[in-house]
């Protein structure tokens, strides 16, 4: 079993792996977790580090292209930067607000938008 088909089988189960570092990984909710996922988790962990890694990477280039087009912007209270190319399922919107912090959207390319996204960024707080 290769890592993107242990991805995809952690995923129906629904398990989400995360890259905490250079050799550590975490899975969540752990009580998704059954001990075979586990093993296999733990047998096939350099390839699923090494699948991760440019997920990661992309995923802090896009928070530090928003962030940094927010300080460029100082009257603009969010942000939002879209990555059509980095998965062929969805688009990547990355948002910035000011003083709150930063998270990523993963939108269906079927039902993406950026147009009501744009809305849903610029309308006031209640």
């Amino acid at each position: 079993m290769g890592a993107s088909d242990l991805l995809g089988r952690l995923a129906l189960a629904g398990v989400k792996l995360t890259l905490l570092g250079p050799d550590k990984l975490a899975a969540e909710p752990r009580e998704a977790l059954t001990d075979e996922l586990r093993a296999l988790i733990r047998g096939h962990k350099a390839a699923l580090i090494e699948a991760l890694a440019p997920l990661e990477r992309g995923r802090e280039i896009r928070r530090q292209r928003a962030l940094a087009k927010l300080a460029a912007e100082p009257d603009r209270q969010r942000v939002a930067i879209f990555d059509p190319d980095a998965d062929p399922a969805f688009v990547i919107c990355t948002i910035a607000i000011r003083g709150v912090g930063t998270c990523q959207l993963k939108i269906p390319r079927a039902k993406f938008d950026p147009w009501a996204v744009l809305e849903a960024r610029e309308r006031p707080k209640h």
